[in-house]
């Protein structure tokens, strides 16, 4: 009997893991708001009133999940559907999980994760673009202008390595064998429609009211996808930080996209603010501007509010103009997008809303 009790014991030490603690979370966002849009960049198009769901934010359901596998090590993932609230659908090209979607392991050395994740880009621009990437005053509106590897919010297959805050320091790689392929283990790099591979460094330093972020990204496109980008290799550089004086928060960015095989840069720079009002409020403000050598412009300039009415709870309102009278090739004419919705043909928009987080 003794010996029983004791085998049971070692086999119950021995399978310790299987009972690591775990736990998930559900959570989202839900955002609503009224657009107009206007000015239409085709001529004898009226402008647009409507309802739509995620300006500020893109409206999410989402499940997280954490498991203590012991010795410091831990396992999660994050599976997050974008919903389209104003008519209960999805979005995100209508996937299931198709904001993120993906499984990590972290521990003293960082974090190693793997899925469809956000690009570290568009990380640095959630941080320091004073809209956050939402509404009509969002930086990308101009920042996504050049290169189709300029700016994209998301990549599929996506590795990525986030280590541990060393004195406010800290760096993220990212790297995908084939953004767009829905089989890519083989990695044969056969491409459907510009299929891409992408490696990206991203240092940042964050120590009180500084912070500050460097980002290289290098992208390959197969050379059996189709358009200009077939077979073509791009450099993106961007450097963007933010220093907060407490009455007054300044944001400012500076990036290049540099198209290898001949073709000039797009250079583009953003200055913004944000300035804390009655308590609970915030006042939103920037410019953007893209350049291509060849003399082709396009900027923005934006200005907003954003009003806590709990927590959890936040009323917005944006407005922001473009201007592409230099904007002589079609293709690098900037619209009024937000966080969800594309801005067509537009170049003019206001957004008034109200995001709740659960």
């Amino acid at each position: 009997m003794q010996k029983k009790l004791i085998a049971l014991t070692i086999a119950g030490l021995v399978s310790a893991p299987v009972w690591a603690q775990s736990n998930v979370t559900v959570y989202g966002i839900v955002d609503m708001g009224y657009k107009y849009l206007s000015d239409s960049s085709v001529s004898g198009v009226g402008g647009r009133h409507a309802i739509d769901s995620g300006q500020r934010s893109g409206s999410r359901l989402g499940f997280r999940g954490t498991e203590d596998l012991g010795n410091g090590l831990k396992a999660s993932f994050v599976l997050e559907s974008g919903i389209a609230a104003d008519t209960g659908g999805l979005n995100q090209g209508g996937l299931a999980f198709g904001r993120q979607s993906y499984v990590a392991l972290s521990g003293s050395y960082g974090t190693i994760a793997a899925g469809r994740q956000y690009n570290p880009q568009h990380l640095i621009f959630l941080r320091v673009d004073p809209f956050g990437q939402g509404t009509v005053g969002r930086n990308s509106n101009i920042w996504g202008l050049g290169s189709a590897a300029a700016y994209q919010s998301r990549l599929n297959n996506l590795v990525t390595y986030t280590s541990p805050s060393f004195s406010g320091f800290n760096l993220m790689t990212a790297w995908t064998w084939a953004s767009n392929q829905n089989e890519s283990v083989d990695n044969k790099f056969t491409g459907t429609t510009n299929d891409m591979r992408m490696l990206a460094i991203n240092p940042n330093y964050v120590n009180g009211p500084i912070r500050l972020s460097l980002n290289y990204l290098q992208a390959k496109f197969a050379s059996t996808g189709v358009g200009a980008t077939s077979g073509r290799k791009f450099k993106v550089w961007d450097v963007a930080g933010t220093y907060d004086f407490g009455v007054a928060k300044l944001a400012a960015a500076y990036g290049v996209d540099n198209p290898e095989g001949g073709d000039n840069n797009t250079r583009k720079f953003m200055v913004g603010v944000t300035v804390p009002v009655l308590k609970a409020g915030n006042v939103l403000a920037s410019y953007n501007q893209a350049r291509h050598e060849d003399g082709d412009r396009a900027s923005q300039w934006a200005v907003g509010y954003d009003h806590a009415l709990s927590k959890r709870t936040t009323l917005y309102t944006a407005f922001a103009d473009i201007d592409n009278r230099r904007a002589t090739n079609e293709a690098f004419t900037a619209v009024s997008g937000d966080s969800t919705n594309a801005g067509m043909t537009y170049q003019r928009g206001f957004n008034l809303g109200v995001r709740h987080t659960f």
